[in-house]
């Protein structure tokens, strides 16, 4: 398959459309020219199609090129006269007389006379000039015949001079992206960045790369030396490119190019230093094309010919190269002694293990003798692999540790590791537990690891939900050492392995300005920036005091101590990037909107300055989450599509499921039915063979909210009974879904539907103390409340959500106030409200809410200027063409009740007066009117909810879970 060549393949198209041209195709080795030419041969299936190529054997063959390009079509050539047949039967001999110019136009001529003709000319700086002067007289006379002549080269050929051009270039970085994971898939992404900056877009090149890596350089073992160093094998296409002229070098010339092919970063005066050469000594390699050199760099023409350079070179000459660039080249100085080192050294070891990286670390421990400093060499390099998200080599390295090792810490930070693999492509709920355990083995000896261990478990089993797990993680909570005796970590033992899991989802709600104001930059530490080293000791404190919390909130009671969590926030300066992420996982569950943006705002910041991939995902979803929560449901949309793209590029199977139910929830606020069960029905597949209920929950809380936007209030009701009491329960998401549930059991008339979520938003309400929290439950018991109590609760919850008017549930709040009102004949009161609600979603992109409000606002009375009514319909009251549009789109009398608040019969009554004035007497016809009126939907302008889109409406019984 072709990648990034569309402009050429469609050049080559018109160029075959016209039936007569010549085109040369021309750029280096690998660029993709045979590929070009073979489609072409594709697209000229229905054509007569001729090949050449050129090779270095024939290129002294006088008229070798025609011979094979003419060797097909023998059988032809009885219809030219004897002499033509004579000259082109001796092509390839000696001619003693005639000349083949004209008897192979003339063949070209009568061939097109059939069918159309194509001459593909493959490798044309090879080809023999005799056969190319022929070619070129050709190309003069082709639009006298339907011939094509299309020539593929490097360089320039003199020959065909004046024959139009296309140079290729190399391919864009996403077509060599693509190329890297269509020939080696699995490759981690920081490996395949690596693959794509040193092949400089050539498709050979990228392909020759991505097949000679070892199988350790797939899962991100990498140094800063040349990737082709560390290959198992050798690159038969590199040899046949340019063995033999490197094998044509003096010896002397042969070992410089051996220096740039071992470090390709090295600069010409290193190379130069290395060995005592002056450029003279370059001057072969120069005359024969294989390298172009500059004052300070010497650069291949090719990379194939560093691949070339190295691969046959003995150990002993490559150990010769690395010796020499270590005392030339200061800044890869130790990457080379480890790369020439034969046995364990201990002074290479100490100072690679200083650079910090997991290449470098496990280098480090393979030159280490004494087991233990090896074991905890391979724990630290698979910490650094864990941050920087390559799961299967952090899982080997940490399985080297254990080997190795019997010291606790070290034990402990390799479980760590192996945890997190565990949780990301495994079972949380068996990761949770290899927490509990290490836990339980060094809490003697390093409290505040066994804390942090303790924590991690507890967050990974609200996504196992595992009963038996619960009781497990509150044994080990209440046997936790105290707070007292909690104190800061080794940071090596502590790094950031992206072992968390998250359990708190984001709703499309907003923080109101108080709570803002009570997390603001100038009164808490929370935007301090975050780094990776290990805990605070102001941190190891409150962690130890709000484990029991913790273990509650995950075990099903989200109400225990939320004062603990703003504890744990306020206390997150200078923390490692492993406990920022509890910590703003616990803003969230605490609703707390300010916290949550800022700490994600610094969390996913530093996770790209430090390359912390690995947390990358995870930093994203909840920045995500944070940004959904304060309003800004765009940006949360491109952050967590950003974090799905990134967790399935490393293999974050887990993570993969939980970031495509939150775009499915983001899908669903903007009304886009389509992308929202997609990736609704994606999360569920996966939960389906996964313990992963946080995931389950958010997909089903996503499906929920898109039928309770779309006006389905019944499904939406069955949905989101299933999050909060049913077999999608998940304790915190049930209570941030609690309100939509509310709203759809009032709107389906389902009163008893409504007593547990109410109660649970209560509950929430006066324990998070959120002013935006307790505005939504103020609504929702206004939903639920008799007539004569609904408006004092109404007016509290726009008083606690504050002036802003640009956050969902404050739009929601005046929403529902301003269809109670217009459902008790205050119409004038309601349209203020409705209006206020309209701007506010448009404004989100809230657009299946926007459509209800302006739905609402035509019921009021309020007609819209955006789109003239159709005269049939202009003798209608409002009211009446609410109904009919609704009738018209197929909705049932008891369905448009529910949507517009009204009762069935008083449904029925507005079509028996709207079908006469209409002169109708079916809804079948009134479809029909609206159709031939040019309205068979309705816009939001002009005041309806839009018609639905996509599949039929579910059955709840069909939902994978």
């Amino acid at each position: 398959m072709l990648h990034g060549r569309i402009a050429e393949q469609s050049g080559i198209t018109r160029l075959l459309a016209g039936e007569s041209g010549a085109l040369m195709v021309r750029g280096e080795a690998g660029a993709g020219k045979s590929a070009l030419l073979a489609f072409a041969a594709e697209l000229a299936s229905d054509q007569i199609v001729l090949r050449a190529s050129g090779t270095p054997e024939e290129s002294h063959l006088p008229y070798g090129g025609l011979h094979m390009l003419l060797a097909t079509t023998r059988p032809r050539w009885k219809h030219l006269p004897a002499q033509q047949r004579d000259v082109l039967d001796r092509l390839g001999e000696p001619l003693s007389g005639g000349s083949p110019y004209l008897p192979v136009w003339d063949l070209l001529r009568h061939l097109a006379g059939k069918q159309p003709v194509l001459c593909l000319i493959d490798d044309a700086h090879w080809l023999d000039r005799e056969s190319l002067a022929v070619l070129s007289f050709c190309v003069r006379r082709l639009a006298a015949a339907r011939v094509v002549i299309l020539v593929a080269a490097e360089g320039e050929v003199p020959a065909l001079q004046g024959i139009d051009e296309l140079d290729l270039p190399g391919v864009d970085r996403q077509a060599a992206m693509d190329i890297v994971a269509e020939c080696r898939p699995g490759i981690v992404p920081q490996v395949r960045e690596r693959i794509v900056e040193d092949a400089r877009g050539n498709p050979l090149a990228l392909r020759e790369l991505a097949a000679g890596i070892s199988p350790a350089q797939v899962e991100g073992r990498l140094s800063p030396l040349g990737l082709h160093t560390g290959w198992p094998g050798r690159s038969r296409r590199a040899d046949q490119l340019y063995g033999a002229s490197l094998r044509a070098l003096p010896e002397r010339t042969r070992f410089l190019l051996l220096l740039a092919a071992t470090d390709p970063a090295a600069s010409l005066p290193e190379l130069l230093a290395a060995t005592g050469a002056t450029p003279a000594d370059l001057e072969p390699a120069e005359t024969a094309g294989l390298v172009e050199v500059r004052p300070d760099k010497l650069t291949p023409r090719h990379l194939l010919i560093l691949v070339a350079a190295y691969q046959p070179a003995p150990v002993a000459a490559r150990i010769a190269a690395h010796r020499a660039l270590a005392e030339a080249s200061p800044e890869r100085r130790i990457w080379h002694l480890a790369a020439a080192a034969l046995g364990p050294d201990e002074e290479i070891a100490r100072e690679l293990a200083a650079v910090g990286t997991s290449s470098a670390l496990e280098r480090a421990a393979e030159l280490t003798s004494d087991p233990e400093p090896r074991a905890r060499r391979y724990a630290a390099a698979a910490l650094a692999a864990c941050d920087a998200g390559q799961l299967r080599r952090a899982a080997d390295l940490a399985t080297c540790a254990t080997t190795l090792s019997a010291e606790p810490s070290t034990l402990a930070s390799a479980a760590r590791v192996l945890a997190t693999v565990e949780s990301e492509i495994g079972s949380p709920t068996k990761a949770a537990r290899m927490l509990l355990d290490s836990a339980a083995r060094i809490g003697d000896d390093d409290h505040a690891m066994a804390i942090v261990m303790i924590a991690d478990a507890i967050r990974l089993f609200g996504y196992s939900g595992d009963e038996g797990l619960a009781a497990e993680i509150a044994a080990a909570v209440w046997s936790a050492p105290s707070a007292s005796r909690a104190s800061s970590p080794d940071p090596s033992r502590v790094s950031s392995p992206a072992s968390s899991q998250a359990s708190s989802p984001a709703p499309p709600q907003a923080s109101s300005p108080a709570s803002s104001q009570a997390s603001s930059p100038a009164s808490s530490p929370a935007s301090s920036q975050v780094v990776r080293s290990g805990a605070q000791p102001t941190w190891s404190a409150p962690l130890a005091r709000s484990l029991p919390t913790l273990a509650k909130i995950m075990a099903g009671d989200p109400f225990s101590g939320f004062a603990a969590i703003g504890e744990l926030v306020e206390h997150t300066p200078a923390l490692a990037t492993q406990q920022a992420i509890t910590a703003t996982s616990l803003s969230l569950m605490a609703a707390d909107a300010g916290s949550a943006l800022r700490l994600t705002s610094t969390l996913v910041t530093d996770c790209r300055h430090q390359d912390l991939m690995g947390l990358l995902p995870y930093a994203l979803q909840l920045h995500a989450q944070a940004l959904l929560l304060s309003g800004r449901g765009a940006e949360a949309l491109r952050l967590a599509t950003e974090g799905l793209k990134l967790a399935g590029d490393l293999g974050q199977t887990h993570r993969v499921g939980h970031l495509s139910g939150l775009v499915a929830l983001i899908a669903a606020l903007n009304g886009d039915e389509k992308r929202c069960r997609a990736y609704a029905e994606s999360s569920l597949d996966y939960c389906a063979d996964h313990d992963a209920p946080a995931s389950a929950a958010l997909a089903t809380w996503a499906l929920g909210l898109l039928e309770l936007g779309l006006g389905r209030a019944g499904v939406a009701a069955a949905y989101l009974e299933r999050v909060v009491s049913g077999p999608a329960h998940h304790p915190v998401i049930a209570v941030y879904c609690a309100a939509d549930l509310v709203d759809a059991a009032v709107q389906a008339d389902l009163p008893g539907a409504t007593v547990e979520p109410l109660a649970l938003l209560e509950r929430w309400a006066g324990d998070t103390r959120q002013r935006w929290v307790g505005a939504v439950a103020l609504r929702c018991r206004a939903l639920a409340a008799p007539d004569g109590e609904a408006e004092p609760l109404f007016l509290g919850a726009l008083d606690l959500h504050g002036p802003s008017l640009t956050t969902f549930q404050r739009a929601r709040t005046e929403l529902a106030y301003g269809q109670w009102l217009r459902r008790i004949r205050r119409r004038s009161e309601a349209r203020s409200h409705l209006r206020a609600a309209r701007a506010a979603f448009e404004q989100l992109g809230a657009a299946p809410w926007a459509e209800r409000a302006a739905a609402e606002l035509s019921a009021s009375g309020e007609a819209s200027p955006a789109e003239p009514l159709p005269e049939a319909l202009r003798g209608l009251t409002p009211q009446e063409r609410h109904v009919v549009f609704l009738a018209a789109r197929g909705s049932s009398n008891r369905e448009i009740a529910t949507q517009l608040f009204l009762s069935p019969r008083t449904v029925g009554f507005h079509l028996y007066r709207a079908f006469p004035k209409l002169g109708i007497t079916s809804r079948t016809e009134l479809a029909e009117l609206l159709r031939q009126a040019g309205h068979e939907t309705i816009t939001p302008a002009a005041g309806t909810v839009a018609p639905m889109t996509g599949r039929p409406r579910p059955e709840m019984t069909a939902t994978p879970m």
